[in-house]
């Protein structure tokens, strides 16, 4: 038994509008973390060059570390959007807690970890100076990489469950926290130690702190807790495995990406040298400035479509998937447009050589024609993952990505010289198209709507679908 649409979205609201009230402060979330992250960088560069490089390196490398993690906790968006829309409201407090449970159980596995950053990092031809500064930032990173975990866990919960100004009021403060404890902790003021590197690793982990004390004093408050049920702490076997079974693709899907893309940035093009790394890295700035606000649409996608879903109505699932993409592609289109326009003025603003700005107004014109398939990326991977179908995409994308991408964007620079820097973002272009198309062709084939019939016809209800009346914020 499902709600009707209208109690979901009056008829009052537009889709457009629900797309949106979801979105922009997802997008706007986003924008935080990466403010965050420059913020760090900045400050560390007014002590030191080295501090600033070990933060950003290492930074990558813990990010590496959670991404499996990450990408399993967006899975419980997707669950609780789909219990959200089918009414049952107590089954989103269960699912918020498998979601803690399995969060712990990753953050206990990856304790280990701690011992591969040193040999990373040597490994990678780091100075001596630079290894013991990334080792530093690494380790307490990934120290409190279980707080990380729980304010994942609860902020998709929040955002599946019509609240996304309560985390972008989170992150806002978290955001507030780093820069304060920052002045603290990286220049030792108000008798504080001079930690540096550490100080701004702290910094960190005290706005992921601030961040989950203040979702987490909602989700268990005495509103959201006896709505939704959650206090419902025991394991539930059923629902953990149903998370982990749709959530460990996922997982894999999100580091693996992020490890190919780092060695693609990192090994493929140092073979140019340094003008052409220092030309890459002034475009991925701006590339930054178009995916990180899809990405907060796509993560508005895989609500409404599991909410849909969830209530009965796959038409309105798919409308929503589809609005999306339109408005992400539009926003990414106008994004490539002015990269294309401005290219060698963009690069300017970074740096003076000549060299550097003809290589990264190319690079730039390469990004402007991935915007389209990356949009499509986005949004579809989003929508896949709302209708619980993670396993192929993730298999898919990961064989197409690690040999065009890795692969054969090596053996272009290595063997194909005369192709220049251009030629292994062709391969990268190439390997966007064709994943875009196919996650849009297998999103629009509807078997997800034959699995989800399967699905609901074996689940046993739980109890009387409660109405949904709960207003954004």
């Amino acid at each position: 038994m499902s709600l009707p649409t209208e109690l979901i979205r009056p008829k009052s609201v537009s889709p457009l509008r629900e797309l949106l009230v979801l979105a922009v402060p997802t997008v706007l979330q986003m924008g935080a973390y990466t403010l965050e992250q420059f913020i760090d960088a900045w400050m560390l560069a007014s002590v030191s060059d080295l501090p600033a490089t070990a933060c950003v390196n290492a930074g990558m490398l813990a990010f590496c570390v959670l991404s499996f993690g990450f990408g399993i906790m967006m899975l419980i968006n997707a669950m609780v959007s789909h219990s959200f829309g089918a009414g049952r409201l107590d089954d989103c407090g269960v699912y918020l807690w498998q979601g803690i449970w399995i969060g712990l159980a990753y953050s206990v596995a990856v304790v280990p970890l701690t011992f591969i950053a040193r040999p990373a990092f040597t490994l990678a031809g780091h100075s001596a100076e630079l290894v013991p500064m990334e080792v530093t930032y690494f380790n307490i990173s990934v120290a409190l990489i279980a707080v990380k975990m729980l304010a994942m866990a609860v902020g998709q919960f929040m955002l599946a469950i019509n609240h996304p100004n309560l985390v972008l009021l989170a992150a806002s403060a978290g955001l507030v926290a780093n820069v304060i404890v920052n002045w603290f902790l990286i220049y030792g003021n108000a008798g504080f130690p001079a930690m540096g590197v550490a100080g701004a690793a702290w910094g960190t982990n005290a706005a992921v702190l601030t961040e989950l004390l203040i979702v987490a004093w909602v989700v268990f408050g005495p509103g959201v807790r006896r709505k939704y049920n959650t206090l419902a702490w025991r394991v539930d076997w059923a629902k953990f495995k149903e998370v982990l079974k749709t959530g460990i693709p996922s997982g894999f899907q999100m580091t693996g990406d992020v490890f190919a893309w780092t060695l693609f940035l990192a090994a493929v093009m140092a073979l140019y040298g340094n003008a052409a790394m220092a030309a890459n890295t002034y475009m991925i700035q701006y590339m930054k400035l178009s995916f990180m606000p899809a990405f907060g649409i796509g993560t508005a996608v895989t609500a409404l479509v599991a909410r849909y879903l969830g209530a009965g109505d796959p038409e309105a699932s798919e409308q929503s998937a589809h609005l999306g993409f339109k408005v992400a592609a539009a926003y990414m289109l106008m994004c490539g447009v002015l990269f294309f326009v401005f290219r060698n003025s963009l690069i300017g603003l970074f740096t003076n050589d000549p060299e550097i700005i003809r290589l990264g107004g190319l690079l730039l014109i390469f990004s402007a024609i991935f915007q389209f398939f990356d949009a499509m990326f986005i949004v579809y991977i989003g929508a896949l993952r709302g209708v619980r179908d993670t396993f192929w995409p993730t298999t898919v994308q990961l064989i197409l990505c690690w040999t065009l991408v890795v692969g054969g964007g090596y053996l272009v620079a290595r063997f194909w010289r005369d192709a220049g820097i251009g030629g292994p973002w062709t391969v990268a272009c190439v390997y966007g198209m064709i994943l875009g198309f196919y996650l849009r062709a297998r999103f629009k084939s509807g078997k997800w709507k034959k699995n989800e019939k399967e699905t609901g016809d074996s689940r046993s209800e739980i109890g009387k679908p409660q109405e949904l009346t709960t207003p954004v914020s």
